[in-house]
């Protein structure tokens, strides 16, 4: 059993304390951890990178791509009253032809990202995903199934909020990221775990799901195998 939050978990004066100017040319190259959170065929997929620091003075940088069937904006945004359509003008958001979205777009998307940033490994939801999963193993990504229950998602999603509070995340003010952090309620166990819950978030969170994975991945090879959850010290929420 567990209980959810009513109110939004990340409120935007936090989250925009990330909001500095992100030097595009200088990750050209750097190792990254992505987090991949794939939709159903109608809905929204998110990819999301975190470049970690490599030094004390350093800051994480997150860098998220959207991808959206191109037929389902206008609903979307008539329903929702969300400016989809304006995202996919501004380069925000992608669309991929038709009423369902097209994976093998989004592989060969992945793949040239491949060619630019050094991706180390790519946490995947298992669900909907087997058949992206051994195509982009094929060509060489190391792809790492990730669970998307308490076990798996509290110490990261706990470390996500914690380096927003100081500071230390920097994505740019991305309108697309800053829409779903509002968004974002999280279910709570009695152990005090914490995970953030699609089903009873106001809207879409593809991207702070996404986020989060990438961020455990990046995490943990920080400390060359050693959890670094069980070192720094995270604050409970």
């Amino acid at each position: 059993m567990w209980v959810s939050s009513t109110v939004a978990w990340i409120p935007d004066a936090i989250y925009m304390r990330g909001n500095e100017l992100i030097n595009m040319a200088s990750l050209e190259g750097r190792d990254c951890y992505a987090g991949l959170d794939l939709s159903s065929t109608g809905d929204i997929t998110a990819l999301v990178l975190i470049f970690p620091p490599r030094d004390e003075d350093e800051k994480f940088v997150l860098l998220p791509y959207f991808w959206i069937p191109e037929e389902t904006i206008p609903r979307r945004v008539k329903a929702n009253s969300v400016p989809y359509d304006i995202w996919e003008k501004q380069g925000y958001i992608m669309s991929t032809e038709g009423n369902v979205i097209h994976y093998d777009f989004i592989e060969k998307f992945i793949m040239d990202l491949s060619e630019k940033y050094h991706i180390l490994e790519i946490a995947v939801d298992r669900w909907n995903a087997t058949h992206v999963i051994q195509n982009l193993e094929d060509n060489g990504l190391t792809m790492v199934p990730f669970g998307q229950g308490f076990a798996s998602m509290s110490a990261p999603t706990k470390e996500f909020y914690r380096l927003l509070m100081e500071g230390k995340i920097i994505h740019g003010g991305h309108p697309v990221m800053r829409w779903m952090a509002g968004n974002v309620v999280v279910d709570t166990d009695p152990a005090g775990n914490i995970k953030v819950t699609k089903a009873k978030s106001k809207e879409k969170i593809d991207g702070i799901v996404a986020a989060i994975m990438a961020l455990d991945r990046a995490v943990r090879h920080e400390s060359e195998g050693r959890s670094v959850y069980d070192t720094r010290g995270i604050i409970l929420i």
